[in-house]
């Protein structure tokens, strides 16, 4: 499983950003080669390289190109690992460049990032030779004899060369999310790390019994032939894990077309939100999986909007007391959409309680300060300024900075302080556009305030008996709801 932010995050660089990653990484490429054949010299087995460099490019032939997360599955890191064992460091590195020969021939892939992925490849195959090497690792596995010296010269070196690979990979990709999209290197290794670790054990147990097979029981290349077919069974299973993710992101375009239907002129309002949510999680240092909740949660905040009254969406006049009560329900409509979603468990929280102020004057529940979830503290933030940089019927969309500005006045009231400073933090990071709309997009957006600005929020913190009412409204729908349960 060899994850491929290269090919997205990479695509409008410049030819200064091209370098900046580029020649790193090919420093990095000729410094592992020239250390290994200071080590062990060239490959002497030229059978065997050839063996390798075809099983290779196999490898990448038969890939499976989207298991999700912008992760793919092939057999290169296996054939890899094995061959810096069996040809050593230098041969390692001419197996992993002979992997990225295909792309040669792919129109689709740009040069720079094909020349990435040959460096990284050549990297991680010769530090995989080196380490396995320098702790000690058998240079000749026919002088072998029993399976505790082979366990002991072969097994644990071959483990260490397969962690510091697994590392290696998930550095060199971070560095260039780094230099490319402003991706803090630790959050992106650690998030990389966590979806292939698991698997990178799997590839040292597999290429353990392929070491194994081809010199000390004398099955030689035929070995190759033994480990396809576990080598296939793991891609059908990938492939199905694939499917489901994409399975998943099928349901969460459904949820979101469906709201983005009712509210036409604030299409795409899910999807920065979003955004800005996975920007601020993973500037947060959030583990994988609950950068992924936040984000859906983000996607999916304002799902509760299908079971709105339309007329309220695009309402011609200002939202009266009893409109306002109504549009506060979506927040709990939206969990009751969404509550037995398996995938969807981690995201209900936030999707629940995105509208509670940091104050306790909010709803749901008027939950205050790091009592509320910290997925819905991060999508209140990020749902403040994606409405106040997109265009409005009744006003024009506000600047980054002038909306930083209302963001952080509503600072300790509203919103959390520390995510405000998060969302600060952020956006020196990645770029953000603000949203126009068309002529016709606002006309159709009526005048009433959208329930996302912070006036809006304002209005319902301090009018006390609209307060009263939604809150009670809110303590009515969840007594409800244990009933039924």
């Amino acid at each position: 499983m060899t994850p491929r932010p290269a090919e997205q995050s990479t695509a409008r660089r410049s030819n200064w950003h091209m370098l900046n990653y580029l020649v790193p990484v090919w420093l990095v490429a000729a410094a592992s080669v020239a250390a290994g054949w200071q080590l062990a010299g060239p490959p002497q087995d030229l059978v065997a390289l050839l063996v390798f460099v075809v099983l290779g490019v196999m490898s990448w032939l038969v890939r499976e190109n989207d298991v999700g997360s912008r992760v793919s599955f092939s057999f290169s890191s296996i054939i890899i690992l094995a061959s810096a064992v069996i040809v050593g460091p230098v041969g390692a590195a001419l197996v992993g460049i002979a992997t990225a020969i295909p792309v040669l021939f792919s129109r689709r892939v740009p040069a720079r990032v094909t020349a990435f992925n040959v460096a990284m490849l050549a990297s991680v195959a010769a530090i995989g030779g080196l380490v396995y090497r320098w702790v000690d690792g058998a240079p000749d596995l026919r002088q072998l004899e029993g399976a505790g010296e082979i366990i002991v010269r072969v097994g644990l070196p071959l483990i260490a060369a397969d962690v510091c690979q697994c590392i290696a990979n998930a550095v060199l990709l971070a560095f260039v999310m780094r230099v490319a999209n402003g991706v803090p290197m630790r959050t992106q290794v650690w998030r990389l790390l966590s979806v292939t670790g698991v698997a990178y054990v799997g590839y040292g147990v597999i290429g353990f019994l392929f070491v194994v097979l081809w010199i000390p029981a004398r099955v030689g290349a035929f070995s190759a032939l033994l480990v396809l077919a576990p080598l296939f069974v793991a891609r059908w299973a990938f492939v199905q894990y694939g499917e489901e993710l994409r399975s998943h992101e099928r349901t969460l375009r459904a949820l979101v077309t469906a709201v983005e239907t009712k509210e036409p002129h604030n299409a795409g309002h899910s999807e920065r939100v979003a955004q800005l949510c996975e920007w601020m999680a993973e500037a947060m240092l959030l583990g994988h999986k609950e950068i992924d909740d936040t984000r859906t949660a983000g996607m999916l905040h304002d799902v509760g909007k299908v079971a709105m009254p339309t007329r309220l969406l695009g309402s011609r006049q200002p939202h009266t007391d009893d409109e306002l009560v109504t549009m506060a329900g979506h927040a709990l409509a939206g969990v009751e959409l969404v509550k037995d979603v398996d995938f969807l468990s981690g995201s209900v929280d936030g999707i629940a309680h995105h509208h509670e102020r940091y104050d306790g004057r909010g709803y749901p529940d008027g939950l205050a300060g790091e009592a509320i979830p910290l997925a819905a503290r991060i999508i209140a933030v990020a749902d403040a300024f994606e409405c106040l940089t997109s265009a409005r019927s009744y006003r024009p969309a506000l600047t980054v900075d002038a909306a930083m500005a209302v963001v952080r006045g509503q600072s300790g009231t509203q919103l959390d302080p520390q995510v405000v400073e998060v969302l600060v933090k952020a956006l020196l990071r990645h770029e953000w556009t603000v949203t126009a709309r068309t002529p016709d997009e606002l006309a159709s957006a009526g005048v009433a305030l959208d329930h996302d600005e912070p006036q809006v929020s304002d209005h319902i913190a301090f009018t006390e008996r609209l307060h009263t009412r939604i809150t009670g409204r809110a303590a009515t729908l969840h007594h409800a709801g244990e009933e039924v349960r």
